[in-house]
């Protein structure tokens, strides 16, 4: 073989080295919970020089095409964030705290003694409590007797995968955005009057029960406590 057909053989295997090095496949996934957009956002950092996505949200479907390594790594993506959202189970109860003990005729109510601990009450009485569940995502709101409401906007933990240690695993846990507990009543006017006792987020994890004092000041001798009990954080 003379030196130009060794050339021109040289060259026509680094092609074939090439086109094999950036040999691309295509698959398409149908979605059954996860919305186009939120798959497509999770899907596109993964993709290659090579890669394209292409969506159809119609149809709740994404095309990918890339390398074969890449398209079983958005596979196993998807795989794992298209499921049905989780449920949650949270049980609230209030609690009233005094300086002073109440009376013996009223009927006992068993207290968790933590809260002894942790607010500088002489006694507690319960006045109300209740359970809200629901799926992940969505909003729930509930009445505390007569004289009371909570309400709050239910989140999966989410957590960017854009550092250097990767995405930490959240854990069971659910995120409560805009807990909110407010009195309700009704004026001399015979109009219906609201007022926010307490607003804030929390997370929590399955069977953590949180105490927060509502509705007075620290060296106040009468004030309210809500417990937050997660029964069920909706990780599946």
């Amino acid at each position: 073989m003379n030196r130009k057909a060794l050339l021109a053989f040289a060259c026509c295997c680094l092609l074939a080295g090439l086109l094999a090095a950036v040999e691309t496949v295509t698959r398409v996934f149908t979605l059954q919970h996860l919305s186009v957009s939120d798959a497509s956002a999770a899907v596109q950092p993964l993709l290659s020089e090579e890669g394209s996505l292409t969506i159809q949200p119609r149809h709740s479907r994404l095309m990918v095409q890339d390398v074969p390594a890449v398209v079983e790594r958005v596979a196993e993506l998807i795989g794992e964030i298209d499921q049905a959202p989780g449920m949650f189970r949270v049980r609230v109860e209030l609690v009233r705290g005094t300086s002073e003990a109440y009376s013996s005729s009223e009927p006992a109510v068993e207290i968790d003694p933590r809260l002894e601990r942790m607010f500088k009450f002489s006694a507690f009485r319960r006045l109300a409590g209740t359970t809200l569940e629901g799926e992940v995502g969505s909003a729930a709101e509930a009445t505390l007797g007569s004289d009371y409401q909570i309400s709050f906007q239910s989140h999966a933990i989410e957590y960017s995968s854009d550092t250097p240690w990767g995405a930490p695993d959240p854990g069971d846990r659910i995120n409560l955005r805009r807990l909110i507990l407010k009195q309700v009543g009704v004026d001399a006017n015979g109009v219906r009057t609201t007022a926010v006792l307490l607003q804030t987020n929390m997370r929590l994890a399955s069977n953590q029960k949180v105490y927060i004092g509502a509705g007075s000041s620290e060296d106040s001798g009468d004030g309210l406590v809500l417990i937050v009990h997660c029964l069920q954080s909706g990780v599946r």
